[in-house]
């Protein structure tokens, strides 16, 4: 939600931004309607000259409702994925450069970079081709029955393991669950809330990954139909329009279902997930998939 504020001058060094701003002054007197100063912009405020021809308005978002686009210019945000020529995977349009794999073992389950600091985490072990849908890339059966869901927002990224039986939930590879982890510029440090930060030299947070959960599908206490396991196991809808920018069912938690919080470790070349073993080990049937769920955002609003 944006939020606004009247101010006097616009608080710009360049001449012919001053100039514009004062072009839109006398704009809005005339016409009666405040009018925009686009040399203004950026990915998340917005300066418009009011119709008194004397002050500005400010609105600021708590997320970008714009994003740098190479040539300078600006565009709207868009978080679904495309194929590249290099055979990667990115957003078509966000805040930071993000790509995943395209599959194989080559390249970093995702890579996530901005001013030079970036950070990479890799699966440790070869990726097959990812099925795109939205926002969201599936990489099929990373485990037996264990899919690797990668999904996009226009300012970080979420990957959920999406254990579909109980016999992948016994598979030793889930006792703990181990990403690769480089870094250019940051250090990782584990957080009071159980997550993690990167932080900058100075000690700044540049992103972080609350705390790493996972969940069931007992859903309020009902068991899901075989049709809505298949749909959830796939990270699809089950309405039109369902979760089109979150990821689909298993992006969060529903109702009823049993959530968990995991422990994570971090080092200077890994990260190490703990998933609970009693939600493994004692996980009826029917309350599957399980969702195993750390996330990771780039500066991104809560």
């Amino acid at each position: 939600m944006a939020q606004a504020t009247a101010h006097t001058g616009a608080s710009v060094d360049d001449g012919s931004v001053q100039s514009e701003a004062a072009q839109a002054l006398v704009k809005a007197g005339e016409t009666g309607e405040r009018v925009e100063v686009v040399g203004e912009r950026s990915e998340d405020t917005t300066v418009y000259a009011n119709p008194d021809g004397e002050t500005f308005t400010l609105e600021q978002s708590a997320v970008p409702v714009r994003v740098a686009t190479a040539d300078g210019g600006w565009q709207a945000p868009d978080a679904t994925l495309v194929r590249r020529a290099d055979g990667t995977v990115a957003p078509k349009a966000a805040a930071v450069s993000m790509e995943f794999s395209g599959g194989g073992d080559t390249d970093p389950l995702v890579r996530i970079e901005e001013d030079g600091q970036s950070l990479a985490l890799g699966w440790l072990g070869a990726l097959p081709e990812p099925e795109l849908d939205g926002t969201s890339a599936v990489y099929r059966d990373v485990l037996q029955d264990v899919d690797l869901k990668v999904t996009a927002s226009t300012e970080g990224f979420r990957h959920v393991l999406v254990v579909k039986t109980p016999e992948a939930a016994a598979r030793p590879e889930l006792e703990r669950i181990e990403y690769s982890l480089n870094t250019a510029q940051l250090s990782v440090v584990e957080n009071n809330s159980g997550g993690y930060n990167a932080v900058d030299a100075d000690g700044n947070w540049v992103f972080r990954a609350p705390r790493a959960q996972m969940w069931d599908s007992a859903g309020a206490g009902a068991a899901p139909s075989v049709a809505e396991s298949s749909l959830r196991a796939a990270g699809a809808s089950a309405e039109p329009g369902e979760g089109a920018d979150d990821g689909g069912p298993g992006a969060e938690p529903m109702a009823g279902d049993t959530v968990k919080p995991m422990d994570i470790a971090v080092d200077a070349d890994s990260l190490t997930v703990t998933p609970d073993p009693g939600l493994l080990a004692d996980t009826e049937a029917q309350h599957f998939p399980l969702y195993i769920d750390p996330t990771v955002t780039w500066g991104e609003a809560e």
